[in-house]
C-alpha cells in the first residue's frame, strides 16, 4: 500500500527535531457576506454601521507523530567458514522489503485509529455477517463511499484491496452477459483469458494489499468484513527525521558480526492531528482516542474507508 501512490514525500516533515511535527494551516475561508447599498445605514455584519465590518481568516494546527524503529541482526563468523554462505548479506538483500512491510503496519494501525475517530464520518460499512452480493465490492457501494466526501468524491483516484476482494473482481471480470429468452443471466467465461489482472474499477486504480485489516461481527461462523481504502493520491505524506542508518561492526569477544539498522518514519494524514503517546507502538496509533479531526469538516481530507464481504472471504473462529 505504501507504494500505492497515497504517500508522497513532504520536505517540511525532513530533518526536524523533537517527537511531533507541527504543521500550522489556515482554516477554510468563512466570512459572512454583506449585502451593500447606497445609504449610510447598509451593513450585515454590523448592522447599520454603513461600512465593512472586517473579518478574521484563523489559522489552527495539526501534529504528525515521529516513530523510529530498527533491529539489530548477528552472524557467527565460524558458520562463514563452515557453510560458505554469509547471512548478513542475505538480511541486508531482504531488508528493503522487509521495512515496507513494517511501514504498510504501521500506516493501517494508523488508519485504524483515524476512522475510529477523527475521520469516522468517512466511514462506510455495508459487510453483513450473513452477506449476499449487495455485501459485496460493487459499483454502487464504491460510489456511495466515494461521496461521503460530497463535493471531494472526483479527488479520490485509489482504491486499495485486501486479496480476497481482489479475487472476487478478478472473478467478475471473467463474467459474460447472456440472454436467454429475454432474461440477461450471468455465465461463467474463463476461455481464452491472457490477463486477469485488474487494473482499474469504477474508475479508481486498483492497489492490493494483504495488510489491510478484516473485521468481525464477533460471532462464531459468521463472515468477515474486508477493509477497502478510497484515497487521492499524496493523502498521507511523509518524511524522516534522519535517513536510514545501518551500522554493522565485529564483537571479537563472541566472533559474530553484528549489523543494526534503525530509521525513523513520519506518515501524516493531513487535516488530522496526534495527541497520544510519544514513541508510539502501532497500539497506540490504532487507538482512536490518540487523534483528532484538525480541519473544520472530515470532507476535506480525501480519504475513505469501506468495508466489505466477499464470496471468497473467511468467518470468525
Amino acid at each position: 500500500m505504501i507504494q500505492s501512490g497515497l504517500l508522497a514525500t513532504d520536505a517540511r516533515l525532513n530533518n526536524i527535531t523533537g517527537v511531533l511535527c507541527e504543521l500550522p494551516f489556515f482554516d477554510s475561508l468563512n466570512y459572512q457576506e454583506e449585502n451593500v447599498n447606497s445609504s449610510n445605514s447598509w451593513g450585515t455584519v454590523t448592522p447599520g454601521s454603513g461600512r465593512y465590518t472586517t473579518q478574521k481568516h484563523t489559522a489552527s494546527t495539526q501534529y504528525g507523530t515521529i516513530c523510529t524503529r530498527g533491529a539489530a541482526f548477528a552472524a557467527d563468523m565460524l558458520s562463514q567458514y563452515e557453510t560458505g554462505e554469509e547471512a548478513l548479506k542475505n538480511v541486508s538483500a531482504q531488508l528493503s522489503r522487509k521495512i515496507n512491510k513494517d511501514i504498510t503496519a504501521k500506516v493501517v494501525s494508523q488508519l485504524t485509529g483515524l476512522f475510529g475517530t477523527a475521520l469516522s464520518a468517512n466511514s462506510l460499512n455495508v459487510s453483513s455477517g450473513t452477506p449476499d452480493a449487495s455485501n459485496y465490492l460493487n459499483a454502487q457501494n464504491v460510489t456511495q463511499a466515494k461521496y461521503l466526501l460530497g463535493e471531494n468524491a472526483n479527488d479520490v483516484s485509489v482504491l486499495v484491496v485486501h486479496p480476497l476482494v481482489a479475487a472476487q473482481m478478478e472473478a467478475n471480470g471473467m463474467l459474460v452477459f447472456q440472454n436467454s429468452g429475454g432474461n440477461v443471466e450471468y455465465a461463467s467465461n474463463g476461455v481464452g483469458i491472457t490477463n486477469t489482472q485488474i487494473g482499474y474499477f469504477a474508475g479508481l486504480r486498483v492497489v492490493v494489499d494483504s495488510a489491510v485489516p478484516t473485521v468481525s461481527t464477533g460471532v462464531q461462523g459468521e463472515s468477515l468484513g474486508y477493509t477497502c481504502y478510497l484515497g487521492a493520491p499524496g493523502v498521507i505524506r511523509t518524511g524522516s527525521q534522519f535517513p536510514l542508518m545501518i551500522k554493522q561492526n565485529d564483537d571479537i569477544l563472541s566472533l559474530q558480526d553484528v549489523m543494526s539498522v534503525t530509521y525513523s518514519e513520519i506518515h501524516h494524514v493531513l487535516g488530522t492531528s496526534y495527541s497520544g503517546s510519544p514513541h508510539p507502538e502501532n497500539s497506540d496509533l490504532a487507538n482512536a482516542a490518540s487523534w483528532s479531526l484538525a480541519y473544520g469538516s472530515a470532507q476535506s481530507v480525501p480519504l475513505v474507508e469501506m468495508i466489505v464481504n466477499t464470496p471468497y472471504g473467511a468467518v470468525a473462529p
